[in-house]
């Protein structure tokens, strides 16, 4: 009960969250289209709520609330609970990781899924480092 509850007041969190960022980009021009639910497993459970589709000057459709919260286009698990499955599978096989996550948390998700994710999360990684190593060479050019 207490599971499901903090994940109702979450959505309820998000759903405000997202009236208050469709009222700002409305100032800034942009256009209402229509709200849409979605769900995103967290470690704590499900959480569901409606965000806004908007379209911006421009025309392009956008997802205000999943952009300010970090979530790529049909991403069904929050990006820590990504994170810690590829943590998981670098110790164990990608079934023991998806046993222990269901034992242990409100996530289900199979072998298979886990290992979407690891390499999602090491093509994520990936880019990141070579984001890094190309800021340090701009900033070794630089002079004094």
């Amino acid at each position: 009960l207490m599971q499901k509850v903090f994940t109702q007041w979450v959505g309820d969190v998000f759903e405000k969250l997202d009236q208050t960022i469709r009222l700002k980009k409305q100032a800034e021009g942009w256009k209402y289209c229509r709200s849409d639910y979605r769900s995103v497993q967290f470690l704590f459970g499900s959480v569901n709520f409606k965000r806004s589709l908007m379209h911006d000057k421009r025309g392009g459709s956008h997802y205000p609330l999943d952009e300010c919260l970090g979530l790529v286009p049909h991403q069904r698990y929050s990006p820590l609970v990504e994170l810690k499955v590829a943590e998981l599978a670098s110790e164990n096989t990608y079934r023991k990781v998806a046993d222990v996550l269901k034992e242990w948390t409100a996530v289900s998700l199979s072998h298979t899924t886990v290992g979407k994710m690891v390499k999602r999360v090491g093509k994520t990684q990936a880019e990141a480092d070579r984001a890094l190593v190309e800021e340090l060479e701009v900033a070794a050019s630089l002079p004094g």
